[in-house]
């Protein structure tokens, strides 16, 4: 029912019966004007605020990484001084490095006392010795020279047909002027080290005794992403067999467009895919269309392709949006600030199950009323005028049990950082190579990434691991097993 035109101007009835109809055309137009604008003000305020809220996003209340902080940003909060100096504490256990056996020294020096500090006597040779002490050694690089190999193809003349035949190359010879240990170098140099191409050719001149142009270097690596080909096949295959895996992706820019950087962890492997977006397609790709296990991520769109009971969002990004959200609307309804409170409540419950003090039943039973509380702040939050409350509220309800999967399997945890710590490599690669301008490229990121990161989850030394995949390769051997076969 709308309310009569004098009320609104704040006129009594029989004044606007005695106004002139054009006055009250024109009353009634201005009137039409000003509810207008007011909805127009109404609007842009409400666009002012959430520019403003956006403008004002830092690591710590939205997913944006930390080296996006603006330097006006507010600092992170200090953590609570635990009055201890730093350093080492009092009574802490030291970490000395372990001596090698005697078979493994290669230059032992044998120290005899030449006299008694006591009487000043001299101590000959041959007198009676007790075990030497085995406390110092001394670590040193030998001087590091290239090894040069030549291959001399000798010709000789047949002497029945008198045709001149030259002898062939060995199957495992380099195809390039540079060996397997080089070869490798190069490539971990780029890709774990994240060194440029001139940096590259600089160390190995500089360090090594080298001399090499940046295209062998590149060259270089298009061999070693060769080698690590079927490697990160397995890799993937691996993944794909796991009951529990984390997911996550970043922007990797290419040649032509704007890429994403894939991610899946496991406890096993962990694989890294360079796609041209971040869907279901995607995902579909990566974990394949049959698999069953559980997949921790954040709120991504993609992950929907899988039924809540397969999925745990991440609550550390669900703090940090809760903050934002916090900050953005002032908490005029202190509806933030309770879900935050029930996170505290969370955590704590979870940092016991990981200490010992819960086992599953008890973690479920700890965790009960914080699933009440926050499912009644979540419906009161449907009802909030502010659109990103609303919307956030109706969201996790809808993948309500995505939330707490933690809670009920064994293994998966409430958060995704297993993902974010595996990206922060390659995150940091990226900042410096700007991306891949190739497919070749993109190819060579993947493997060396998933491989690298795999030999740190199994304690494999990665040069080692890489020069045996390139010797293999070269001689047309299987490339030496990373992950045991599905």
């Amino acid at each position: 029912m709308h309310e009569e035109p004098f009320n609104l101007l704040g006129v009594s009835p029989d004044d606007w019966a005695h106004t002139p109809e054009v006055v009250q055309l024109a009353l009634l137009s201005l009137l039409a004007i000003v509810r207008a604008q007011r909805a127009q003000i109404k609007e842009l305020q409400t666009l002012v605020r959430e520019l403003q809220a956006k403008l004002g996003q830092t690591s710590r209340t939205s997913s944006k990484p930390p080296s996006s902080d603006p330097p006006a940003a507010p600092p992170r909060p200090p953590r609570p001084a635990r009055g201890r100096k730093a350093g080492g504490q009092v009574g802490h256990e030291g970490h000395q490095r372990p001596l090698v056996p005697p078979e493994q020294v290669h230059d032992p020096i044998e120290l005899q006392p030449p006299w008694c500090p006591r009487c000043q006597t001299a101590l000959g040779a041959e007198l009676p010795d007790a075990a030497p002490l085995r406390r110092t050694q001394i670590y040193e690089l030998p001087p590091i020279e290239p090894l040069i190999t030549e291959y001399r193809q000798h010709t000789v003349c047949c002497p029945l047909c008198q045709q001149f035949v030259s002898a062939e190359l060995p199957v495992d010879a380099p195809p390039g002027a540079f060996g397997p240990r080089a070869t490798a170098l190069m490539a971990i140099l780029r890709g774990r080290y994240r060194l440029s191409l001139d940096q590259v050719e600089e160390f190995l001149a500089d360090v090594c005794g080298l001399p090499i142009a940046s295209a062998s270097i590149v060259r270089g690596c298009e061999r070693v992403s060769a080698a690590l080909g079927p490697i990160d096949t397995a890799i993937q295959k691996a993944i794909q067999t796991q009951p529990h895996v984390n997911v996550d992706a970043t922007s990797w820019p290419s040649a032509t467009r704007t890429g994403w950087l894939w991610v899946a962890v496991s406890a096993v492997a962990v694989c890294f895919r360079i796609c041209t977006g971040r869907g279901q397609d995607e995902l579909r790709a990566l974990l394949s269309d049959s698999y069953r296990g559980i997949v921790s991520s954040d709120r991504l769109s993609a992950s929907k392709l899988l039924p809540n009971e397969q999925r745990q969002l991440c609550w550390s990004h669900l703090v940090r949006n809760l903050l934002g959200l916090q900050e953005r609307y002032d908490d005029e309804s202190g509806w933030a600030q309770q879900l935050l409170e029930q996170t505290e409540h969370l955590f704590f419950a979870w940092h016991a199950y990981k200490d010992g003090w819960y086992d599953q039943v008890a973690l479920q039973q700890a965790l009960l009323a914080v699933r009440l509380a926050m499912q009644e702040r979540l419906r009161a939050g449907v009802r909030s005028p502010h659109p990103q409350i609303a919307g956030l509220s109706r969201e996790l309800l809808a993948q309500w049990e995505a939330l707490w999967t933690f809670s009920r399997v064994e293994g998966v945890e409430p958060t995704n950082n297993a993902a974010e710590r595996a990206l922060r490599p390659a995150v940091l690669w990226r900042k410096g190579c700007f991306g891949a301008r190739s497919a070749e490229g993109c190819r060579f990121v993947e493997r060396l990434l998933s491989v690298r990161a795999t030999c740190v989850q199994q304690e494999r030394a990665l040069f080692a691991f890489v020069t045996a995949a390139v010797q293999a390769a070269w001689a047309n051997q299987p490339a030496p097993p990373l992950v045991s076969s599905p």
